[in-house]
């Protein structure tokens, strides 16, 4: 038996999302301020040391709260647009997940969608901060390096329509270097990178995970890592992360991103 969105959210009472289920009315949260801010720090070698985790026996507790605040963290806004459903009628409502909590950077690491312009529309609508799409590699190299049905004039479509339909989204993509790509084409495709408006790009060092992959044809120096991130910023991107350990989800760009999503939600304002 297969129920309809509406239908499940009409006979089930509270709203239906994936396998779960919410209630909107929901408190926002159910601990105290001082656990919350604890939660959200997060524990140090003091606090394990002579700390509230000092005895074993709070561990527990401080597991469940953590669970509970995992949980608590959304909070839903009224003015939430509704989405059409996939492959249903396009006045069919979706059911649509609480928005984030505004302190939460949301970032969605999408595949091309074999060109589906629809499909990245709806995830560049969606409300997300960040919308990331890998390039991977030079335009020489998409036939060695990617799926045959991956390439990147599709890649760079991708990119160019989520900021068609969303000027105010951040885009960001990455490169992998060391599969035998040279300084020009690098060059080329960075600037054919800026030149589609992309704001953020990564570059780090390929890596082989196993026999079965391609062999690392370089491995690339630090000092040209940090060559090609003033290349980058010479370009006009607003965030180049370049580094033999950076991938496309470089924690240190957390909070240059998170800034840049404040300072262009304030002037949105």
């Amino acid at each position: 038996m297969s129920l309809r969105c509406g239908d499940a959210a009409r006979t089930l009472g509270p709203r239906v999302l994936g396998r779960c289920l919410y209630n909107p009315a929901r408190a926002l949260t159910s601990l105290s301020d001082k656990k919350r801010e604890f939660l959200q720090n997060g524990p140090d070698l003091q606090d394990f040391v002579s700390g509230d985790l000092a005895d074993k026996n709070k561990w527990d507790e401080y597991k469940g709260n953590l669970k509970r605040q995992k949980g608590e963290r959304y909070a839903r806004k009224p003015d939430v647009l509704t989405l059409e459903s996939a492959g249903e009628a396009g006045n069919t409502p979706q059911p649509q997940p609480q928005s984030w909590n505004p302190k939460i950077l949301v970032e969605c690491l999408t595949p091309d969608f074999r060109g589906d312009l629809k499909a990245i529309e709806k995830v560049a609508l969606s409300g997300l901060d960040v919308y990331a799409h890998n390039v991977e590699t030079v335009p020489e190299l998409q036939r060695k390096v990617r799926d045959p049905r991956a390439s990147f004039e599709q890649s760079m479509r991708v990119l160019k329509h989520a900021k068609e339909v969303h000027p105010g989204v951040i885009s960001k993509t990455s490169i992998m270097l060391g599969l035998g790509e040279n300084d020009d084409q690098i060059y080329a495709t960075m600037k054919a990178l800026r030149e589609a408006d992309v704001d953020c790009l990564t570059l780090g060092q390929y890596m082989q995970p196993t026999k079965r992959h391609l062999k690392v044809e370089e491995y690339i120096t630090p000092e040209k890592f940090k060559y090609w991130e003033k290349v980058g910023n010479e370009l006009g991107f607003h965030y180049t992360a370049s580094g033999p350990l950076v991938r496309s989800s470089y924690k240190a760009g957390e909070f240059f991103l998170k800034n840049l999503v404040a300072k262009r939600k304030t002037r949105a304002l």
